[in-house]
């Protein structure tokens, strides 16, 4: 019954069980969500369900979710903003998917392309942690 911008805020809900380290019922508080607000179902949520779902483990449903953050056509049509995110989608379930040439590939790829930003230092971040699991690499 909240708004997204509440369901999404710093004080609520999901943000709320991660901050208590309960990420899969954040994941799936997100996805019940999802199902019950058409308006909700945007790249934003799924980012984030993905991420609580990679964080508790579930590396199956955290693919699932991520994968409905990004596709090519963002890479050929989004200009570079598209472009950065598609490969960041990308070398990020890389990274919890444990392809690390793959993830190496896109960071490389990146630094031909794109701008070194935040997104870009957080996929390094990912392969410099790379024995490591998501929850704590990503922190």
């Amino acid at each position: 019954q909240y708004s997204f911008a509440m369901f999404n805020s710093d004080t609520c809900c999901w943000r709320k069980l991660s901050a208590e380290g309960k990420y899969i019922d954040g994941a799936n508080l997100i996805v019940a969500y999802m199902a019950a607000n058409k308006n909700a179902r945007g790249q934003n949520a799924n980012w984030h369900a993905g991420q609580l779902f990679a964080m508790g483990g579930d590396i199956q449903q955290a693919k699932k979710y991520f994968k409905k953050t990004y596709s090519v056509f963002q890479k050929w049509l989004g200009g570079k903003d598209g472009g950065a995110w598609y490969y960041f989608a990308k070398g990020t379930q890389a990274f919890v998917v444990r392809d690390k040439d793959k993830l190496q590939h896109i960071i490389r790829k990146w630094e031909r392309k794109y701008p070194q930003d935040g997104n870009y230092k957080e996929l390094t971040k990912l392969y410099a942690n790379w024995d490591k699991p998501y929850s704590e690499a990503y922190k």
